[in-house]
């Protein structure tokens, strides 16, 4: 059962606003100041607060305020009896999922409490960070840089730009990186996933909707690009989004006007766009998933990044800086790196690229005691039996490279660790010298300088 905190200072009102919630299935906690609601909110499970504008106290928007800060992930309704277009946007700014307008029929309050719960985790509407994940595009990589270095000068136009790259590569970094350095940094960025809306629903989360448009839509509601008219929207996987869609909003971009769903009104819109794809664009144009028109619109200027296996450099930094964030988070102090589990983070693969890497190290830093060994991580380092030619190859020879590979990086490793002393370096693999100079020799390995010590 899902718990609403209803925060309303007119008893009668709040005791009708409760009945109503609870014969519609909801478990109720209610609160008549922001600052009584305060402490629930810090102590109880609550999935939603329905709040009112105007308290006695703090008021409705001051609370949701405080509530983005400590709380991001609960969504917020605000009800008001003023009703005016401003208050609407001042809510939706500050971090609102919705907004009702007092007086307002009782018995279509709990399908706007379901509609906004359903979708809490599909468009974000505040330009706060969720929070939960280390923020900054973090790069060493002299490719990364230079997209940086592009990026900082692209921010001060209003270009449109299309971010290209893998999942978890950090499109949706980069396109805040972008908005930050532009001068609308003070205004909203609102990010829309477009391939996890439905798609009847998609165009009203783009230009908002007028009360009675459709079966649910109880009230007028703002859209995206209404929204962020002076900031940034930031269309994530937009090569997933409908084609007829496509034509609307490159309608809407290229006159900078809009109609809401069963309006009549022409609204003036300029919002800066920014889009992320991880489809290859000229399949997609082919197949016709994307239209030609649209692409051009959208990428006047276009950045691919990377992904992280290609920019190996940045896999310890992106480390480091998560090992840091998740020990403050989960309280666990200093959480030190095992040498062996390093090794592994450095030789993986990554094929969900830094989302991957966050969400390892997130679990490590939670599992471990202090410090984070090979058993923590939860990854494999598979071979790359690829180059191997594995179709061809018996089971026995496939086995002897496996095994001729292992031997490899384990002298590497002990030669390493004895600074080229090819004497310890037997010792610590438990082989004879005689032994590990035929496996060098073998092998065509080229040992470190030596440190001085004597061999036999």
């Amino acid at each position: 059962m899902e718990t609403v905190l209803v925060l309303e200072d007119d008893k009668p009102l709040r005791d009708v606003l409760c009945r109503v919630l609870e014969t519609a299935g909801f478990f109720i906690l209610e609160s008549s100041s922001a600052e009584e609601a305060l402490p629930l909110i810090e102590t109880k499970q609550i999935d939603c607060i329905l709040a009112d504008f105007k308290l006695g106290g703090m008021s409705g928007i001051e609370l949701l305020r405080r509530v983005r800060l400590s709380k991001p992930h609960i969504p917020c309704v605000i009800m008001t009896a003023f009703g005016s277009i401003d208050v609407a946007v001042e809510a939706m700014k500050s971090g609102a999922n919705d907004f009702i307008s007092k007086p307002f029929e009782p018995a279509g309050l709990a399908p706007m409490i379901r509609e906004v719960l359903k979708h809490k985790r599909i468009v974000d509407r505040d330009a706060l960070d969720r929070g939960k994940k280390p923020r900054g595009f973090l790069t060493v990589s002299p490719s990364c840089e230079k997209i940086l270095d592009q990026a900082r000068h692209v921010a001060h136009v209003d270009s449109s730009v299309l971010i290209q790259g893998e999942s978890g590569t950090g499109k949706e970094v980069l396109a805040r990186y972008l908005h930050e350095h532009s001068e609308r940094h003070a205004e909203p960025f609102v990010a829309v996933n477009c391939a996890a809306i439905p798609p009847d629903l998609l165009e009203s989360e783009f230009f908002g909707h007028e009360a009675g448009a459709f079966t649910g839509a109880t009230q007028s509601r703002i859209g995206v690009l209404e929204l962020a008219s002076k900031g940034t929207v930031f269309l994530d996987e937009v090569g997933d989004m409908p084609p007829h869609l496509q034509v609307k909003l490159l309608r809407a971009l290229q006159e900078h006007e809009i109609r809401r769903v069963g309006g009549t009104k022409q609204i003036k819109v300029m919002p800066r766009v920014i889009a992320a794809t991880n489809r290859n664009v000229e399949e997609a144009i082919e197949t016709g998933q994307m239209r030609d028109d649209f692409y051009y619109r959208v990428a006047v200027v276009t950045f691919t990044l990377p992904p992280l296996r290609d920019r190996r450099d940045d896999i310890m930094p992106l480390v480091n800086r998560s090992l840091a964030h998740f020990s403050m988070l989960l309280g666990k102090g200093d959480v030190k790196l095992d040498p062996l589990a390093q090794e592994m983070l450095e030789s993986y693969s990554w094929p969900g690229n830094i989302r991957e890497l966050e969400n390892v190290i997130e679990r490590a830093v939670l599992m471990c005691d202090g410090e984070v060994r090979p058993e923590h991580l939860g990854i494999f380092v598979r071979l790359d039996l690829d180059t191997l030619e594995e179709a061809i190859r018996t089971l026995p020879e496939i086995a002897s490279q496996a095994v001729r590979k292992a031997e490899v990086q384990a002298i590497e490793r002990a030669l390493r660790m004895t600074g080229g002393n090819k004497s310890k370096a037997a010792d610590f693999l438990g082989i004879s010298y005689k032994t590990l100079l035929n496996k060098v020799k073998e092998y065509a390995l080229s040992a470190p300088e030596e440190s001085g010590a004597s061999e036999p």
